[in-house]
C-alpha cells in the first residue's frame, strides 16, 4: 500500500476517534455475537444479517468468538471483558441444539493480563489455544487438559514480540503463524505477518522474507481461523478498521503462501451498518457448519461502568 493511502486512512481514524469519544461519553460499546448454521464462507453466501444475536449482560461484552464441537457437543470460546475491570479474560457457553447459551459463560483463562483471540486448533490429537496476550509480548499456547475448562500453559510460540490475533494453521508442507503486530513498518491494527515453521509446538519459527506482507488498515489485522476451501486455496478473514476499529469484515481469498511469496485477493466486504445495522462488526470463524461473528452496540452507561471499553 502507498504511504498516501495510509495516511488518509490514518487521517480517517484520527477524525472518527472524536466522533467515537462524543459519542461515548454517556455510552458504552458492548461486543455481542452473532451465530447460524450456514454453507461455508464464501463469496456471495455470507450474510450476517441472518445471524442470530447472543446478547451478553450490560456489565460487558464477548468478542472474538471461536466454535468448537465435540460428541455432538458445541461450545463458543470467547474474549469476556467486564466494565468495571476493562482486562478481557477467556470464557466459554455451550450451546444447545437451537444455538442458544444452556448458562452463564464460565472462565477459562483469567489472569491479570489483558487477554482476548481465544484461537483453538487441533495436532497429534490434542486440542489446543493461542490467546492474545499483547501487552505481555509473547505469544503463548496452552494445552486442553479437561475440555472445555482446564488449561495449561504447554510454552511461548514467540518472545519479545508485541502481536495480535495469532493464527495457526498448516498448509502446504509448512505450519504458519499470521497475526498482526507492533513491528518496525507495522502497525498493530493496519498490518499482517507471517512466520512458519515444521509443527506448532515450537519457538523456532522462521519470519516471512516479504514481511509485513500487508500494510493496509482496511485488511491487515487477522479477523479470524484461515478456512481451507478444499481446492488448496484459502480464505483469510481480515479486519477493516477504516475509518474506526473493527468496522466491518473482509474475506481475502490466499492465492499464494509460500516461503517466499504471498498474493491474496478480497471476495467479500461487509460492514456492521451494512451487516445489520451494527455499529462495527470484525471477527469471523465457522466450524462444523456454524457459523459466529461478532458485532458491536452502544449501551447506555451505568454507574459501574467507570470507562469506555476499549480495544487495541
Amino acid at each position: 500500500m502507498s504511504l498516501g493511502r495510509l495516511s488518509i486512512q490514518r487521517l480517517r481514524r484520527g477524525l472518527y476517534k472524536h466522533l467515537d469519544h462524543w459519542q461515548e461519553r454517556d455510552r458504552v460499546a458492548q461486543w455481542l455475537l452473532l451465530i447460524g448454521r450456514a454453507p461455508f464462507p464464501d463469496a456471495g453466501r455470507l450474510n450476517p444479517a441472518s445471524l442470530a444475536p447472543i446478547v451478553p449482560p450490560p456489565d460487558r461484552f464477548w468478542a472474538d468468538p471461536f466454535i468448537w464441537s465435540r460428541d455432538g457437543r458445541c461450545w463458543v470460546f470467547v474474549e469476556e471483558l467486564p466494565f468495571e475491570s476493562r482486562i478481557g479474560r477467556i470464557s466459554v457457553l455451550e450451546l444447545d441444539d437451537a444455538l442458544r447459551p444452556m448458562g452463564s459463560a464460565t472462565p477459562v483463562l483469567d489472569e491479570p493480563r489483558h487477554l482476548s483471540y481465544p484461537y483453538l486448533f487441533e495436532y497429534s490429537g490434542e486440542l489446543f489455544m493461542v490467546p492474545e496476550s499483547a501487552g505481555s509480548g509473547r505469544i503463548d499456547c496452552y494445552r486442553c487438559v479437561e475440555f472445555p475448562t482446564r488449561w495449561t500453559l504447554e510454552l511461548s510460540l514467540m518472545t519479545g514480540i508485541q502481536a495480535a490475533d495469532a493464527t495457526l494453521f498448516e498448509h502446504d508442507g509448512h505450519w504458519w503463524l499470521l497475526c498482526a503486530a507492533r513491528a518496525p513498518g507495522a502497525h498493530i491494527n493496519g498490518s499482517l505477518l507471517a512466520f512458519h515453521a515444521g509443527q506448532p509446538l515450537t519457538d523456532r519459527w522462521t519470519p516471512h522474507p516479504c514481511n509485513p506482507l500487508v500494510r493496509d488498515f482496511s485488511r491487515g489485522r487477522p479477523g479470524g481461523r484461515v478456512l481451507p476451501r478444499g481446492d488448496g486455496r484459502l480464505i483469510r478473514p481480515a479486519q477493516d478498521s477504516v475509518p474506526r476499529y473493527g468496522f466491518g469484515l473482509r474475506l481475502m481469498e490466499i492465492e499464494r503462501l509460500t516461503a517466499d511469496g504471498y498474493r491474496e485477493r478480497e471476495i467479500w466486504h461487509g460492514t456492521g451498518p451494512g451487516c445489520g445495522g451494527w455499529r462495527a462488526m470484525h471477527h469471523l470463524d465457522w466450524h462444523a457448519g456454524i457459523l459466529v461473528m461478532d458485532a458491536q452496540q452502544l449501551l447506555p452507561r451505568v454507574p459501574a461502568q467507570a470507562g469506555p471499553a476499549t480495544r487495541p
